[in-house]
């Protein structure tokens, strides 16, 4: 055969041969490690996708979106192949991550379900739903003094002796510069009118409060503010020049009832939030106490509806939220937990897993945030129990703390023992709890029971106390009565004396020793509160 006559044949095989498919984007995968994630927790993704050949695709050129069912409930970022998503701080619940990938002009979409889980992603340093948590009010701004440090100790142990050993956290308000809200932004300097005669100066005084409370079962930390800046203080100049303090549209400086606004972005920005945090740190050991309060944690100034805080300087709120979980985490990863005033008022974001407790708990569904990840403070449904402040109290009349053994027995102390339970249903007004105790409000009065045992009739409570290393119970009269048996909890049914003390500030004093079948007999004047103990502890 001729070289013509092979090219001809060749040329007739080519033609003849059917044609190669087009090769195009046909098929993605989003994979996450984990699909169940804590509160503002992590995982990684990985995205497959795969041409019609049957081959990996080239996704060096693709367009890669991802969006969430929910917004801002897991927010993820894909590079190519690789990523993350991270849960946010809206609460827990479903979405669903959906990617798109268009390559070559093809658009391929796959959906990843997941669930933001009613934890945090890192615990807590302390259980708050478990802690009587309060402020003490040391200073006003004007520079009177309410309680020295030595004062306040004092105040501690009397409120030790009242709560039954209950854990307590007090964050001292007015501890720096000349008292309440004064220095801001700056926290270096502790307040001179508070420290003791023999000490050289207020933080060595300071310290000596933080390290003596702790015999009282209470840990002592500090009421500060990331939101507000004072020209009085020594760091305004700083905070102008740096150009991080808040500025209306037309470029004057923002200003509302407490200060000048701080831009969290900006200064975080410009290195000087962790500078202060750092100060404050080298001044005490925060990493032991665990804990700070910032007030007035806001996402919106109030007074400006939901204006951005500087809206000169463009920065969005979503940046602003972002910049504050960064702060949280600064704080986290050093140690510390931060709680703050509000949950959602002057909020888009509740920062829940990631702030523990708020001061006003407002508006939280108590069935849906589980008490372990977010607590109050003052206020929330009285069926699942309230805690108190103490502030108003102590304020008034640190001396006779009139009405602090009151507010304590008929709101913290059963608060504390149903935090501990799991909340399993609220119907027709009754909640019920994962051991079958129940709570209601019954002809206006709170009534909470398990079975015959009966842990709250109104204003006359009988609780035990389960912070103790022992065995005891509380029980507590607003009016008074006079020969009431209680049922004691299943757990007793093998005590056969006991032991009631009467609660007061100097300690508890022996009243009877009586026997125990099943039950105790009580007689309580108004106002009054005993422990129960089994005789000889």
């Amino acid at each position: 055969m001729s070289w013509r006559a092979v090219l001809l044949a060749l040329a007739m095989l080519v033609v003849a041969a059917p044609p190669v498919a087009a090769s195009e984007l046909a098929t993605v995968e989003l994979r996450a490690a984990s699909t169940a994630l804590p509160l503002d927790g992590v995982t990684e993704l990985r995205l497959r996708a795969t041409l019609s050949t049957g081959r990996p695709a080239d996704l060096g050129d693709a367009d890669i979106a991802v969006t969430s069912s929910v917004p801002g409930m897991v927010n993820a970022n894909l590079h190519g192949r690789t990523g993350t998503a991270r849960a946010g701080t809206l609460g827990p619940g479903p979405t669903t991550l959906t990617v798109a990938v268009t390559l070559d002009g093809v658009t391929v979409t796959d959906e990843l379900p997941m669930r933001v889980l009613p934890e945090p992603a890192r615990p807590y340093r302390h259980a708050y739903h478990q802690t009587l948590t309060m402020k003490m009010f040391l200073a006003d701004n004007q520079g009177r003094v309410s309680l020295t440090f030595e004062q306040a100790l004092d105040v501690m142990r009397r409120v030790d002796n009242l709560t039954r050993g209950i854990p307590k956290i007090f964050y001292l308000v007015g501890w720096q510069y000349n008292g309440h809200d004064t220095g801001y932004p700056a926290w270096d300097v502790v307040n001179p009118n508070l420290k003791r005669p023999q000490d050289a100066n207020a933080l060595d005084s300071l310290r000596w409060l933080i390290a003596e409370a702790r015999k009282y079962h209470t840990t002592v930390s500090f009421h500060i503010n990331m939101l507000d800046a004072s020209p009085q203080s020594p760091l305004w100049q700083t905070y102008l020049d740096s150009d991080v303090i808040a500025r209306n549209a037309d470029g004057s400086l923002r200003s509302y009832v407490w200060g000048y606004p701080i831009s969290y972005t900006l200064e975080w920005n410009a290195g000087l939030t962790r500078k202060r945090i750092d100060t404050l740190f080298e001044m005490v050991d925060m990493r032991r106490i665990g804990t700070v309060h910032v007030d007035a944690f806001h996402q919106y100034v109030p007074g400006y509806g939901t204006e951005p805080i500087s809206p000169y300087h463009g920065v969005t709120t979503d940046q602003e939220v972002e910049t504050q979980k960064k702060i949280v985490r600064y704080w986290r990863d050093r140690g510390v937990d931060v709680t703050s005033e509000f949950t959602y008022s002057y909020r888009k974001d509740p920062l829940l897993g990631l702030q523990p407790m708020a001061w006003h708990f407002r508006n939280v569904n108590q069935m849906v945030i589980p008490p372990a990840l977010h607590v109050g403070g003052d206020g929330g449904d009285p069926r699942f129990g309230t805690t108190m402040s103490g502030e108003s109290i102590i304020r008034q009349d640190p001396v006779a703390l009139p009405g602090f053994l009151d507010q304590f027995a008929t709101t913290t102390l059963l608060w504390h023992y149903l935090n501990r339970l799991g909340r399993v249903s609220d119907v027709n007004g009754v909640v019920t709890f994962s051991d079958g105790t129940t709570s209601a409000v019954t002809d206006g009065r709170l009534v909470v029971r398990r079975g015959d045992f009966l842990l709250r009739d109104g204003n006359d409570v009988f609780v035990p106390a389960k912070w103790s290393r022992h065995k005891e119970i509380v029980a507590y009269s607003g009016a008074g009565y006079a020969s009431r048996a209680w049922t004691l909890p299943p757990d007793w049914r093998d005590v056969r004396y006991v032991d009631v003390y009467r609660i007061g500030q100097e300690g508890s004093t022996f009243l009877t020793r009586q026997p125990a079948d099943g039950s105790v007999t009580l007689s309580l004047p108004a106002g009054a509160a005993v422990s129960i103990v089994p005789a000889g502890h």
